[in-house]
């Protein structure tokens, strides 16, 4: 229970607060100079926000241009090695049957060989 007072005050202080910051600005010529100022400070930084988003962008952009130049020039090389790999692996399935061809030649001959007599 004293935690639910305890935050009650502090809300109750710090709308005393804030209301007396807004009555001095809205109320006072001294604060009505103080908010003009603050809104100008804010729309100086609001500008060069958005100058260094509208920066931000050209990059981004800039940036996504060489992202696909340089995925075109892989995706090409991919290719060329595939053809490659394609190119290479069509001579070595045709040399293949040779090198079975010859493996049996040579099984034939251990196994079909006449064995002399052993005296």
């Amino acid at each position: 229970m004293s935690d639910q007072k305890n935050n009650n005050l502090g809300s109750f202080i710090a709308g005393v607060i804030i209301g007396a910051a807004l009555t001095y600005l809205f109320g006072t010529e001294s604060g009505q100079k103080l908010k003009d100022e603050f809104l100008k400070d804010v729309a100086k930084l609001l500008e060069k926000m958005g100058e260094g988003l509208e920066e931000s962008q050209e990059q981004l952009e800039g940036a996504s241009e060489k992202i696909k130049e340089e995925t075109q020039e892989v995706k090409e090389k991919l290719e060329e090695g595939a053809q490659q790999l394609e190119e290479k692996i069509s001579d070595v399935v045709q040399e293949v049957p040779q090198h079975i061809e010859e493996i049996q030649k040579k099984g034939r001959r251990f196994f079909f060989r006449r064995h002399r007599a052993e005296s």
